[in-house]
């Protein structure tokens, strides 16, 4: 356990992480160069950044609303939104944030997050478990699903409108200026009921929900005062390989949407277990905790990067695939983009080429083995391809596959890794490869 963490109470269960720390803040100042003055503006943006350029919040706070489903209610209750606050408030360099929640016997909570059942006539909170996004004829979800009209015009759902009365009720107006974003975990019974079918569908639904939001906070996706949206890459669950393609498909659209201001802080999840070996459904307690210091990583980075200064030799989503290349009928070859690692690894058991498909004009090709080629290159052998190479597609965890903990590509960060005050030893370690959200085209080989 860290320094001054909470621990779980009689009532954690259904609070959003922990009762407000008592010691000291963490180390750290405010970053300059980050955090503006009121009014300024920050300087243009890298060419790969698609954030509009926006003011920061002079009074921002290492903190973001946390919502989604069942997983997200666990996250809280592991401790993540504690330790990703940790991480942010290290990272940038602000204070923590913290909200009264209005109940017996609470004064403060961390971050913006309240699991369901704690707060109820009328019902408020973030996370809400088995409540998919939409679902024709739920109306306890997210949203309602109306047929025959646009998604843009669904109106909320029970778990929505718990949601609205949270961020319009429970936060305060210095609340909702001060958070960094929103951080949306929540794929599970979209991923067990979708189908490609529903792809444009989710997608618009996805741009709904979070609009919505926005509208809660009184916050534009993007320009000044603008209110970034982070989500994770689906995570195992279910007995749907085209659902979890599907929901997929639908958060690769929203992200690649300028104007939605959405990317992906969590993108490889398939690298986790059960919990306590035996809920398939639901995330392992090390792995949450584990994906929350990856998420203050990559939402440190973007929050730095929109910025100007950027966070010199520090870590943001991990390594991914960047080209996949038909090099024979049985072979492929990957070039991977590091982010702050060196070279690749992998245990043993991954080079037995768990997680990887290649789809050969549609149908699958089964992968036998994976290879190491030197720093950043992985070569998959697989069954033969019947079709020409650009009827070839890679996909890494596409299908909701769960490699299992340790067992994906990594890079090598933690060898090097230089971590600043606040940060202990458990915030040095190796970033795994994202999986991907849409298959790869291979090209012909050299």
């Amino acid at each position: 356990m860290l320094p001054g963490q909470p621990t779980t109470s009689r009532r954690g269960g259904l609070l959003a992480g922990a009762v407000a720390l008592t010691g000291a803040a963490l180390a750290g100042t405010r970053a300059a160069a980050c955090i503006l003055p009121a009014g300024s503006r920050p300087p243009a943006s890298p060419p790969d950044d698609r954030t509009a350029q926006a003011g920061w919040p002079p009074s921002g706070k290492a903190g973001l609303l946390i919502t989604g489903q069942s997983n997200a209610g666990l996250f809280l209750h592991d401790g993540g939104i504690w330790i990703m606050n940790q991480g942010l408030a290290a990272l940038l360099g602000i204070g923590r944030a913290y909200y009264d929640p209005r109940l017996d016997g609470l004064r403060r909570l961390d971050g913006y997050a309240l699991r369901e059942g704690a707060h109820r006539n009328p019902d408020m909170a973030t996370t809400y478990g088995g409540r998919p996004l939409w679902a024709p004829g739920d109306d306890g979800a997210f949203l309602v699903h109306q047929p025959g009209m646009d998604p843009s015009l669904w109106q909320q759902g029970f778990a929505g409108r718990s949601l609205d009365r949270f961020l319009r009720e429970l936060l305060t107006a210095r609340d909702r200026a001060e958070c960094l974003g929103i951080l949306w975990i929540h794929t599970e019974a979209d991923s067990r009921g979708k189908r490609m079918g529903d792809v444009a569908t989710h997608a618009a639904a996805i741009r709904r929900h979070i609009g919505l939001i926005r509208a809660a906070f009184g916050r534009p996706a993007t320009g000044p005062g603008e209110l970034p949206a982070y989500g994770w890459s689906p995570i195992p669950y279910g007995d749907s390989a085209e659902g979890h393609r599907a929901v997929r498909a639908a958060l690769a659209e929203v992200v690649a949407d300028p104007s939605q201001n959405f990317r992906l802080a969590i993108p490889q999840t398939g690298d986790s277990e059960p919990r306590d070996g035996q809920d398939w459904s639901h995330r392992d307690a090390p792995d949450l905790r584990l994906f929350a210091r990856r998420a203050a990583y990559a939402i440190a980075w973007h929050q730095r990067v929109r910025c100007g200064p950027g966070l010199a030799d520090l870590p943001g989503p991990g390594p991914r695939i960047s080209l996949a290349r038909a090099e024979s009928p049985a072979t492929t070859m990957l070039t991977v983009d590091h982010d702050q690692g060196r070279r690749l690894k992998a245990s043993r058991a991954a080079r037995d080429g768990r997680g990887w498909s290649v789809l050969d004009q549609g149908a699958s090709r089964a992968v036998t083995a994976m290879e190491l080629m030197g720093t950043d290159r992985i070569l998959l052998r697989h069954e033969p391809c019947l079709g020409g190479a650009q009827r070839r597609a890679i996909g890494y965890c596409l299908h909701g596959e769960q490699v299992g903990r340790g067992n994906a590509v990594t890079d090598d960060w933690s060898a090097y890794a230089s971590l600043p005050p606040g940060l202990g030893a458990d915030w040095r370690f190796d970033f795994p490869l994202q999986a991907t959200l849409l298959p790869i085209i291979a090209g012909e080989g050299i």
